[in-house]
Order: structure tokens, then sequence, then C-alpha cells
């Protein structure tokens, strides 16, 4: 299996979908998700406001972007409150989002690790909770999904190196399940020293 991990933003990555967490508490939303509100002129916070979704534990809500940001779909996934997000949360995160990529027949996707850098918890952990929950999911229901899938993690380039680190811990974790191929996308990659 092939994952991406990218820095290049939201108006250049181009995959089949976008996959953003959202908070019940958090009004309006911020980093990704609130990127993509501002995108799409205000509609996930005009949806919030009028109470149409809610950012409950594991809601899920698909959008059509109308081509305001090059992924055609965008789906929001529910993390619940702000200050309950924790690594089971973030591995739950992750189980539901590989289940409902299937489900949808979505192979190719691009996924936030939400909240990343604005919460106490570690990166490298979030990361690794967040696609350890995706493994789990996909070998107990379908053995073969893995090879069906092209999921992509976006990650900033203030925390890019601990988002790879996450990645690379759970390379090693499921190795004897499934092979990992990781492919690094970076917008502009920091200049050597």
């Amino acid at each position: 299996m092939q994952i991406k991990i990218s820095t290049e933003p939201l108006d250049i990555l181009n995959p089949e979908c976008l996959v953003l967490g959202f908070f019940s508490d958090e009004r309006p939303p911020k980093g990704p998700c609130g990127f993509a509100d501002w995108r799409l002129n205000g509609l996930i916070s005009n949806l919030l406001a009028a109470g149409r979704i809610s950012g409950a534990l594991h809601e899920n809500v698909m959008i059509e972007t109308g081509g305001r940001i090059p992924p055609p779909k965008m789906l929001l996934h529910g993390l619940g409150p702000f200050h309950k997000l924790s690594y089971e949360r973030l591995h739950q995160a992750g189980t539901h989002l590989a289940r409902t990529a299937i489900g949808i027949r979505c192979r190719d996707f691009a996924f936030d690790i939400p909240a990343a850098p604005r919460t106490e918890l570690d990166i490298t952990q979030m990361t690794e909770a967040l696609i350890r929950g995706f493994f789990d999911a996909l070998l107990p229901e379908t053995p073969d999904a893995e090879k069906r899938l092209c999921p992509c993690i976006l990650a900033e380039e203030s925390y890019f190196q601990k988002a790879l680190l996450g990645l690379h811990r759970c390379k090693l974790s499921v190795r004897d399940w499934i092979p990992i191929d990781i492919v690094i996308q970076r917008n502009n990659p920091p200049a050597p020293i």
C-alpha cells in the first residue's frame, strides 16, 4: 500500500475526496476545515449555525465543493468537543475514515491530522493513532482493501517531521500485515543547512 504525506496547500492538492475533522464546540472551524470553510464562502459555518450539522462524534457529512477547492468532494468527520480529543479518539476517527472510504468507494482521498498543532497532544502520537486506526479497520473486514486505497496525510511544514515520524512508527507496527510505501510530497521543503 502506498501512503502519501503532503505539505501541499488545499488549493493545489487534488484527491477525489478531502476528509477534514471538525469539532462540536469550535465556531468557526479552524485549521484545514476553517480554510475550506473560507473557500466555500462560509458554507460549513452556515450549516453549523443552522444546526444542520453539529460536529458530534463520528458524524459524517459529504459536501460537493463546486470547484472552490480542487477536490470535488469533501467529507467532514465530527470529533465531538475539542477538549476531549485524545489518541483513542483519533484511533477511532481513523477506523471510521477507512470504513467510510471503503463504503463510499473512494480510493483517492486526503485527510488532516485534526487540531495539529493546536492541541497539547504529541503530533507524532496523533499521526500514529490516526493511521493505526485506519489499518485496524482494513484488516478484519476487507483483507485486500489496502490495495484499492490511496490515502494522503495533510501536514503543515511546521510539524511535517513529527507527522512523518508517526507514519514511520505505524509502518513498523503493521509491517507484518501490510507493506507500506511512504511517498513524500512537499510544497516548499526547507533549504538544507
